[in-house]
């Protein structure tokens, strides 16, 4: 029997065109057994994804010009055809809190804890929003010196954003229960993808003289984990930092 169904004498060249004389056909684009039974088919109906995606380009091509619409995603990058409006609308800003406090962490050189972050995973509402700021409840133990950051994070601990806001620990009061509000800006223009992270870190001080960071030992916030770095980033079970994650919905036009 000749190889891909011919019936010729010779050796033809191994094709599957179904207008030669003598060919094998054109290959089945369904794989079946002896019986004819269809295993997997190459074929794939895609035609609604298809349908749905031309009226979805079909719907943002039809937008009217002049239409004001909210957007959530980084600021600066607006869809093609969009701008910031023009009728002075403000930004309206927006944010993420977790406000109890029932416990607190140190943060000091070589304790060997110096950050800690909140980490937002699928399903939290900050997973694509563009963080303006982020505030942390701080107080400080003994005498620390030097500065305290916070960053936009990858999962990883790679900086994603530095805030434009910096901390002398020294001006803060002494004793957890004295802990205050800290707000620490961001630009607004990265997006949080999953989880990433924002953090407090501090590297100066010594052992009793501590940046000290509030937190909530009673529960985790759904779809979010606290972090702490001792060295790598760890995940601290059950607990959650005391913060307010600050992003903006801009109102823009169509063009």
């Amino acid at each position: 029997m000749a190889f891909g169904g011919s019936t010729a004498s010779n050796t033809l060249p191994h094709t599957h065109n179904e207008t030669l004389i003598n060919d094998g056909g054109q290959l089945s684009e369904t794989l079946t057994d002896m019986n004819g039974v269809e295993l997997f088919s190459l074929i794939t109906d895609n035609s609604a994804a298809v349908a749905a995606n031309t009226a979805a380009i079909a719907a943002l091509a039809a937008v009217p010009s002049g239409l004001v619409a909210i957007w959530s995603g980084a600021i600066g990058s607006y869809p093609t055809g969009w701008a910031l409006n023009s009728v002075g609308i403000p930004n309206k800003s927006l944010g993420l809190s977790q406000l109890t406090q029932t416990d607190g962490r140190g943060l000091y050189n070589g304790q060997p804890r110096t950050a800690l972050g909140q980490q937002f995973n699928t399903g939290n509402l900050m997973v694509g929003k563009s963080p303006t700021s982020i505030t942390w409840y701080l107080y400080k133990t003994g005498s620390p010196t030097g500065t305290v950051n916070a960053y936009i994070k990858t999962s990883a601990g790679v900086i994603r954003e530095t805030s434009s806001t910096t901390l002398d620990p020294a001006t803060l009061n002494a004793g957890s229960g004295n802990a205050t509000a800290n707000i620490f800006n961001f630009a607004g223009t990265t997006a949080l993808n999953t989880g990433d992270m924002l953090t407090v870190e501090y590297t100066g001080g010594s052992a009793g003289n501590e940046l000290g960071v509030r937190t909530d030992n009673t529960g985790a916030i759904s779809d979010s984990v606290m972090r702490q770095f001792t060295g790598s980033w760890a995940d601290v079970a059950g607990e959650s930092l005391t913060f307010t994650a600050g992003y903006e919905l801009a109102y823009i036009q169509k063009s």
